[in-house]
């Protein structure tokens, strides 16, 4: 048996890829986030710097996502209809909508706000405020969803159901 190595697995390989690259780290945000707090608060801003870096690597990779899937579409034996190809052109304008809408703007503002908290200790203890607790749990909550978001769409793309 012999296998030839064509465009479009090599589109398929970029496309999986692409959402790898994008999204494995954002699961580990939260790890992250949390380990800066309780280890030295000091060091979140440093971190949510990280992430808003990693964010906007994210949004210019749903663009290698979503060229690659339409490729894919345009090139395979899949239709536009299909409930699986639906779904994951719904999933990447959900996804990139709340990178760009809600965590960019929601995570410069905690920054901001550890920043703020930071500065308030001097060279003291820092302890992170109500506001910055409060905004860090609605973007927690906010990623679990886009995060469940982002797996179901995996299983969507591999196991095609309604199809």
């Amino acid at each position: 048996m012999t296998y030839a190595v064509t465009f479009y697995s090599v589109v398929l390989f970029v496309h999986i890829l692409a959402v790898v690259l994008a999204f494995g780290p954002t699961y580990a945000y939260g790890v992250f986030a949390a380990t800066a707090e309780r280890m030295d608060p000091r060091a979140v801003p440093v971190v949510a710097a990280g992430i808003l870096l990693w964010n906007r690597v994210t949004q210019g990779m749903l663009l290698v996502i979503l060229a690659a899937g339409i490729y894919l579409v345009a090139d395979g034996p899949w239709e536009f209809s299909d409930f699986y190809v639906s779904w994951g052109i719904v999933a990447v304008i959900f996804t990139g909508g709340m990178g760009g809408a809600y965590f960019q703007p929601k995570t410069e503002q905690l920054k901001t706000l550890a920043e703020r908290d930071i500065a308030a200790a001097g060279d003291g203890p820092v302890t992170l405020g109500a506001d910055f607790q409060a905004l860090n749990a609605q973007i927690a909550k906010a990623g679990m969803v886009t995060g469940l978001v982002v797996a179901l769409t995996i299983y969507v793309m591999t196991a095609k159901p309604f199809l």
